[in-house]
C-alpha cells in the first residue's frame, strides 16, 4: 500500500512538474546575449534556413529551443586580422546580418528596440540584434560608434582580446589600469547614444571604472564565474557585486573550458597546436571548412568531459550571490569552436536549462528574467538614461 502511495505521489508530481514547464515555454522570453554566427555568413556562406550538423545555430533548431531575441556578435579579433581590416571586417559581418534577416523575415526581424524584442517575439519571430565584439572595431572614433548605432549595434564590448585606448583587456596587456580618459568619454558617449556598456573581456578594475562612470547598467555579455571556474576570463564575485549593485546583469559563457578549469587547462595546453593545425588549411585556397572543423573536434575531445550541470552550478552561483535579477545567458555560441557542455550542444537545448532552474527551486518568474527578462531590462533602462542625457 506504501509503495502504490509513493508511486502516485511521483507519478502526481511529475505531472505537475510538466505542466508547469509547458506553461512557462508556452510564451517564454530566452534571450541571449551573445552568439557569433555572422562571421559564418561571410566566410562560408551559411544559411540560417537551412538545418546544419555542424555550428550551433540555424532558424530549425533556433524553433525547437524557443530562441526568441539573439544579439549577435560582430567582431574581427585584433591578433587574427591587421587594424586596417578590423571596421572593414565589422562592417561586412553586420551588412552580412541584415542580408540573412531580410532574407528569412517569416521567421526573424531586425530589433531596435526592447520595444521590438517584445513585439517581434509575440508574433513567434526571432528578435535579431546587433553587437560589436571590441573598441578597436569603431577606429577610435566616436563618430564610427554613432554610425554603427545607426546601423542597429546595441551593445559593444570595450576591449576584446588585447587591451586597445580605451580599455585594459582581461588577457592584454595593463596599460591603462583600467579605463583610460578616451575609455571614460567612451562610456558617457555610449549612454548618450543608448549603447549597452559590455565588459566581457576587460580587465577586473577596467570593469569598476565603466560601472563607476555608467549612468545606465552594465552586462558582461558571455562571462562566467571564477569562484566556480579560477580561469582568467571568469568574474570574481567581487566584480560581479559591484556590477549587479547598480543593476547590471552577468550573462554566463557556455564554453566548456570556461566552466570547468580542468577542462580549460587541456584546451589552453593544446591551443597553440590546434591554432597552427588549423593555420595550415586555412593558408590554403580554397578554404577546407570542413577540415577546420574537424580540427577543432578533435581537441575538444582531448579535454575532459563538461556536463551542462556545471553551467547550471554558475547560473546557481550568481544568482546566489547577487540574486537572480543580475544573471543572463551568453552562451557564446559559433564563437566557442563547438566547445559546449554536454547536453547543451546548440540553441535547440535552452528547454534544458529551464528544467535545471525548475529543479534547483528557482520560481517561474525568476526563471523567466534568467533566461531573457534581465537583459531585455537593461536594454530598456539603457534606452531611458539616453532618452534622459
Amino acid at each position: 500500500m506504501m509503495r502504490f502511495a509513493l508511486l502516485s505521489f511521483l507519478t502526481v508530481t511529475a505531472l505537475a512538474a510538466q505542466d508547469r514547464f509547458t506553461r512557462i515555454m508556452r510564451d517564454i522570453l530566452i534571450f541571449d546575449a551573445h552568439i557569433d554566427t555572422p562571421r559564418y555568413f561571410v566566410d562560408e556562406g551559411y544559411r540560417l534556413s537551412d538545418r546544419h550538423s555542424y555550428y550551433e545555430l540555424d532558424i530549425p533548431r533556433m524553433r525547437e529551443g524557443k530562441l526568441g531575441a539573439v544579439m549577435f556578435g560582430l567582431y574581427a579579433q585584433p591578433q587574427d586580422f591587421p587594424p586596417e581590416r578590423w571596421l572593414p571586417r565589422a562592417l561586412e559581418t553586420l551588412e552580412a546580418l541584415h542580408t540573412e534577416v531580410a532574407a528569412n523575415a517569416k521567421d526573424m526581424e531586425f530589433a531596435y528596440t526592447a520595444a521590438d524584442v517584445e513585439r517581434i517575439h509575440k508574433s513567434r519571430k526571432l528578435a535579431a540584434m546587433a553587437s560589436l565584439e571590441g573598441g578597436h572595431l569603431i577606429a577610435d572614433s566616436l563618430g564610427v560608434l554613432r554610425a554603427f548605432h545607426r546601423l542597429g549595434v546595441r551593445y559593444m564590448t570595450l576591449a576584446h582580446f588585447a587591451s586597445n585606448n580605451f580599455a585594459d583587456s582581461m588577457t592584454g596587456m595593463q596599460i591603462h589600469t583600467g579605463l583610460s580618459p578616451f575609455g571614460r568619454e567612451l562610456v558617457r558617449e555610449m549612454n548618450r547614444i543608448g549603447m549597452i556598456i559590455d565588459v566581457s573581456h576587460i580587465s577586473d578594475k577596467a570593469v569598476l571604472d565603466a560601472v563607476e562612470h555608467s549612468r545606465a547598467p552594465v552586462i558582461a555579455s558571455h562571462s562566467s564565474s571564477k569562484a566556480i571556474a579560477p580561469i582568467v576570463r571568469n568574474m570574481p564575485d567581487s566584480v560581479i557585486q559591484t556590477i549587479a549593485k547598480r543593476g547590471g546583469v552577468i550573462c554566463i559563457n557556455f564554453h566548456a573550458g570556461y566552466l570547468e578549469k580542468a577542462a580549460y587547462d587541456v584546451y589552453f595546453h593544446n591551443r597553440a597546436a590546434r591554432d597552427e593545425e588549423i593555420k595550415r588549411v586555412t593558408d590554403n585556397r580554397p578554404l577546407d571548412w570542413e577540415r577546420v572543423r574537424a580540427i577543432q573536434r578533435k581537441y575538444f575531445e582531448k579535454m575532459p568531459k563538461v556536463d551542462v550541470s556545471v553551467l547550471l552550478r554558475h547560473i546557481d552561483h550568481v544568482a546566489k550571490t547577487v540574486g537572480a535579477d543580475h544573471v543572463g545567458l551568453g552562451s557564446d555560441f559559433d564563437g566557442i569552436s563547438g566547445m559546449a557542455p554536454a547536453g547543451m550542444a546548440d540553441v535547440s537545448k535552452y528547454p534544458v536549462l529551464v528544467k535545471g532552474l525548475m529543479e534547483l527551486g528557482y520560481s517561474d518568474a525568476d526563471i523567466r528574467k534568467i533566461m531573457g527578462r534581465n537583459l531585455l531590462r537593461v536594454l530598456r533602462q539603457t534606452e531611458e538614461v539616453s532618452k534622459q542625457r
